[in-house]
């Protein structure tokens, strides 16, 4: 699936380094570094954007670990799933489908505050 330029502008200049990559059908965005919410280990860590329709969720993001210190959202429902031949983990946790690519990032960090 393709996505709007604007769109994919947007995200790639709110998070620098962003890469765009498909597997299985679906539309993923590595995000390097990403930036956690206050109080969170790892500070920081890759995240993977997929904002199709996934597992049963409107959209997902995957993180390359699993987050300490959660919020209302950190049931690591997904483990070890593999996509784009790296391990990544994900919480229970369900946005508006209609949002923007970069608002989507903030949305699913909610799980954490």
């Amino acid at each position: 699936m393709s996505f709007p330029d604007d769109q994919v502008r947007e995200l790639v200049r709110l998070f620098p380094g962003v890469q765009q990559a498909g597997e299985g059908g679906l539309t993923y965005f590595l995000i390097p570094a990403l930036q956690m919410p206050p109080e969170r280990v790892p500070e920081c860590t890759d995240a993977l954007l997929c904002p199709m329709e996934r597992d049963g969720y409107p959209s997902r993001l995957f993180f390359a670990q699993q987050i300490t210190g959660g919020g209302p959202g950190t049931n690591w429902n997904a483990n070890n799933v593999r996509i784009l031949e790296r391990n990544w983990f994900a919480v229970s946790w369900r946005v508006n489908p209609n949002l923007r690519l970069a608002q989507m990032i903030p949305a699913h960090l909610e799980a954490f505050r």
